[in-house]
């Protein structure tokens, strides 16, 4: 199995009314998208993690480094974005994938864990 995941952060965070994109609003020195490749990152059966993002935010995007990721722009919605992200992995091989939203920093990892057992036999 070839797990990928993608995290959807392509928004432009109009309900937050701040300056500041929710995927790098920060919370304990961490911006919300490092918390959640924190999640990810040690999880093995993940082959590559993909951050959709919103090409007004490129220089925000730039200040944090995310190990074992494809960074790609996304459309003018969220299902723009998750098509456009799930037709760049299908030419990687990719068997099964995994979604999550950018601003969700906290997804539990045996939650995670549980999901990934569940695509390994189903």
């Amino acid at each position: 199995m070839s797990l990928f995941l993608i995290i959807l952060g392509a928004g432009d965070s109009q309900r937050l009314k701040s300056n500041i994109p929710k995927p790098f609003y920060t919370i304990n020195n961490k911006t919300l998208l490092e918390h959640s490749f924190g999640t990810f990152k040690d999880i093995n059966a993940i082959k590559k993690i993909v951050f959709v993002y919103n090409k007004k935010h490129k220089k925000l995007l730039n200040n944090i480094k995310l190990k074992n990721s494809i960074k790609i722009t996304g459309g003018k919605t969220r299902q723009e974005s998750t098509l456009k992200a799930l037709k760049f992995i299908k030419r990687m091989k990719c068997t099964k994938v995994l979604i999550h939203d950018a601003a969700r920093p906290n997804p539990s990892k045996k939650l995670v864990n549980e999901i990934i057992n569940k695509l390994s036999n189903n």
